[in-house]
């Protein structure tokens, strides 16, 4: 039934969310402690270089990922 069907496609986008969250991990090469990840190879908070957003974009003809920073914008 439709109640099933929204169950299973619920499904798939939290696999598409869970990607695209390790991906941002993933090109952050740094620890965002305490409170959201430990990288063992890079245990250092980099202010100067990361305090940014990371992006991510799935392009669903070719099946890539891109990554990307954005600024902060402070008001």
């Amino acid at each position: 039934d439709l109640n099933e069907l929204m169950r299973c496609w619920e499904n798939i986008h939290r696999t598409w969310v869970a990607e695209a969250h390790i991906r941002t991990i993933l090109f952050r090469e740094e620890t965002r402690w305490p409170g959201y990840y430990f990288r063992a190879d890079f245990p250092k908070i980099d202010e100067e270089n990361w305090e940014v957003f990371v992006n991510t974009k799935y392009d669903p003809k070719t099946g890539e990922w891109e990554v990307f920073k954005r600024d902060i914008i402070r008001l």
